[in-house]
């Protein structure tokens, strides 16, 4: 099999993780598989937080139906201003443990800036614009993208489609 599996992750605690598929001899890439990023609640002072559940995150990412990752490319994140440093810490937190635990499994880790895999992916401007793209892209899992909140869920799987157009030198034909 010359195939290579992508997991490409959008970080945040709504973030995404996307499996796919890619043949660089036939330039084709499949998605293989997307999941949210796995959360419980848990009381913090007086009040619940979400936070992210890390043993359910390490076993999606250990996904026992589909081969072993040959990389995991993660979204690169900053702080930005005009955010608030109790949101940002915790976005940080996040990325953070997804870093570690693909690190802890093995994956060779890479980042992607959101402008670069946009521009590779030919995404527009806006959330909905993600979940367009990814539904024409692989219109037999659009179902998996349907609602507003599974933008994150689109960002994923354009994350690893730049990054094997990125790998390739040109964009990959999607495949059922």
């Amino acid at each position: 099999m010359t195939a290579k599996v992508i997991l490409s992750i959008d970080p945040g605690i709504t973030g995404a993780l996307a499996w796919l598929a890619h043949d660089p001899i036939e330039n084709t890439i499949r998605l293989l598989d997307v999941r949210d990023v796995p959360t419980v609640q848990m009381k913090v002072g007086k009040s619940l937080k979400e936070i992210v559940n890390t043993q359910a995150l390490a076993d999606i990412m250990k996904n026992p139906f589909i081969l072993t990752p040959s990389v995991a490319v993660i979204e690169d994140v900053h702080a930005m201003p005009g955010q608030g440093v109790t949101s940002m810490f915790r976005f940080g937190e996040v990325a953070g443990i997804l870093k570690g635990i693909a690190s802890g499994l093995g994956y060779p880790l890479e980042t992607m800036r959101p402008q670069d895999w946009q521009r590779a992916a030919r995404v527009q401007q806006g959330k909905d614009a993600a979940r367009l793209t990814v539904s024409r892209l692989f219109p037999q899992m659009a179902y998996r993208f349907s609602l507003k909140k599974h933008h994150n869920r689109a960002d994923a799987v354009l994350i690893g489609f730049a990054y094997a157009s990125r790998a390739s030198g040109k964009t990959p034909t999607p495949v059922l």
